[in-house]
């Protein structure tokens, strides 16, 4: 079914929320690469870029690459996380909040996210390079999973083994494929036949990039926690 079909009602519902409404946690989307050339970094950063500047959402990008450049070394981290640290770890990049999750401790990674959760709508995971211990907290605390993949073989096969990871710690039911389509790849339906994961949508365009990040947006005030069913958004 389209991504649109079901925004629109949920948009609806969004725009009378009272200030009151608002206060309810916001939702954690992680973004998981399904091999070395997925760019699943840079569809997280697109997507929270959408929307803070397309669609006016408070969104925070939580980077856990390990690539990235860091202000702190392990032993010098701090060790407690609240208002007054939480800077520490925040900067502006390209017109997004980007959280520098790597630094934190693991153990310190679940008020984080609750942190996070009770000031953003949307918090955006990119988990390239995420320590396993990391990226288990994150996908738990996760509304929806994404798996980004191209549309080659090679690609969707890597795609195979994060499923089935995600099957053995009880994620799979809040996943979907997001894919790239690449020069002689193979089709929407024969990608999801392959992974055993619902298509939520192709990111080839900036159109497709916003419809979405318009839907991630709704779904944080939908009632239900998505599922395989909600997921199946685009062919």
């Amino acid at each position: 079914m389209l991504l649109n079909q079901t925004v629109n009602s949920k948009l609806r519902r969004s725009d009378v929320l009272s200030e009151a409404d608002r206060k309810v946690l916001g939702s954690i989307f992680s973004f998981l690469p399904a091999d070395g050339v997925s760019r699943a970094g840079a569809v997280a950063q697109r997507v929270s870029r959408t929307l803070t500047e397309g669609l006016g959402s408070a969104v925070l990008l939580a980077d856990f690459d390990r690539r990235a450049y860091s202000v702190w070394s392990a032993s010098e981290a701090p060790q407690r996380l609240d208002g007054r640290t939480w800077g520490a770890f925040v900067s502006h990049v390209d017109g997004a909040e980007v959280l520098n999750a790597r630094e934190v401790h693991a153990r310190q990674l679940g008020p984080l996210l609750d942190y996070a959760r009770k000031h953003y709508p949307v918090v955006c995971a990119d988990l390239t390079g995420a320590k396993d211990v990391h990226a288990v907290e994150v996908l738990r605390n996760s509304a929806a999973i994404f798996v980004v993949a191209n549309s080659t073989r090679s690609s969707l096969e890597g795609a195979c083994e994060r499923v089935s990871w995600l099957k053995e710690s009880d994620f799979a039911e809040r996943c979907a494929l997001l894919m790239e389509r690449a020069p002689n790849g193979v089709g929407p339906q024969e990608a999801e036949d392959i992974t055993g994961l619902p298509l939520c949508s192709l990111i080839d365009s900036d159109t497709q990039i916003r419809q979405l990040a318009t839907w991630l947006l709704a779904s944080t005030f939908a009632e239900p926690q998505a599922d395989k069913s909600s997921l199946a958004m685009a062919g």
